[in-house]
């Protein structure tokens, strides 16, 4: 089959699009016929050898993709039909620990990675366990419900299940372009909240409100902690939504008003901050770290993706073959929304 795939780590010269075997589909697996897939920044990483990503070469990547069953093992039949068109839930749980017993599998420990530790999606098939392959609904194609995993569990853990976001409250979404940030927009708007949100282009911040955003900051001409003070007439917002890490944490920890919670599932600009405890304790604030999302989560958005309430945002498009093409926009992060691949 034809596949792009990691070679060696260290540059984008590694990556490679070429014929790979085919996989074979286990007692409990599905074997899902790609016909989109799209890139997380860990795929990045993980082509230039960053963060800490060690691959088992050669590797195919794509941890978001969708499809249709193109087989199906004998412990899986009855659940899928071949031709049925699907999408997964990229982390693979154990399912018999005592967080996926209580169904927090987002914090199994002994979970691996589909495109990670496993081969992924970049390629014209995929072997996914049963458990982690979800019927998709007709409301989306096959480029949306690529776009949808990830970011989208993660949203709607860190502001949902976390933060406890509440209708009428104020939220702060970091980084409305990213693929996380454009799902969070919609999953916030949908819970009822007054999204403010911010970008580095008038042209993303357009493209934001156009999903939903009440209020947008382009932050290399404002000051993002002054506009939301002014926006909040001085309280700051209830949840601040971040994924950056360290460069925001100080006016992040500002927007918050007195009991107000932040949430954070990423650090790309930095790992290590100095927290004011007594304000911590004095305004009641809390810090809440997320990471991934439950088979629950991923039930939720899925149904409200019925309903056309939630869609995934594709950036751009570009056939498998042109992967190399795909890394670099990644690297170049001059887009809103996902990259999505299609075999």
């Amino acid at each position: 089959m034809k596949a792009a795939y990691v070679s060696e780590q260290g540059s984008l010269d590694g990556l490679r699009y070429g014929e790979r075997p085919a996989p074979s589909p286990g007692p409990a697996d599905v074997l899902i016929r790609v016909k989109a897939c799209s890139l997380n920044r860990v795929d990045l990483f993980a082509v230039l050898g960053k963060k800490g990503v060690r691959l088992q070469l050669p590797h195919i990547l794509g941890r978001d993709f969708a499809g249709e069953v193109a087989e199906v093992g004998p412990q899986a039949e009855g659940r899928f039909r071949p031709g049925e068109r699907v999408v997964i839930r990229p982390q693979v749980s154990c399912m018999s620990c005592e967080y996926c017993l209580r169904g927090r599998d987002n914090e199994c420990s002994s979970s691996r990675t589909l495109g990670l530790s496993d081969d992924g999606g970049l390629a014209e098939y995929a072997v996914v366990p049963a458990i982690n392959v979800y019927r998709m609904p007709d409301t989306l194609s096959f480029e949306e419900a690529a776009s949808m995993p990830t970011t989208y569990l993660t949203a709607w853990h860190m502001l949902v299940c976390r933060a406890g976001l509440r209708p009428g409250e104020d939220v702060l979404v970091q980084a409305a372009g990213s693929g996380v940030g454009s799902a969070a927009i919609q999953i916030a708007r949908v819970v009822g909240a007054r999204v403010i949100t911010t970008a580095g282009s008038d042209e993303k911040l357009e493209k934001a409100r156009a999903l939903g955003a009440h209020a947008t900051i382009n932050y290399h001409s404002e000051d993002f902690l002054q506009r939301v003070l002014e926006l909040t007439d001085g309280q700051g917002v209830d949840v601040v939504f971040d994924h950056i890490g360290a460069s925001v944490w100080e006016k992040n920890f500002a927007c918050l008003k007195r009991g107000g919670r932040l949430v954070n599932c990423g650090v790309s600009a930095g790992h290590r901050v100095e927290l004011h405890m007594g304000q911590l304790f004095a305004r009641q604030l809390s810090v809440l770290g997320s990471s991934g999302g439950s088979h629950g989560d991923m039930l939720d958005i899925l149904r409200l993706a019925a309903l056309g309430e939630l869609r995934g945002v594709v950036a751009r498009t570009f056939p498998l073959s042109e992967a190399r093409a795909a890394f670099e926009t990644m690297a170049a992060s001059d887009f809103f929304g996902k990259i999505v691949l299609r075999p």
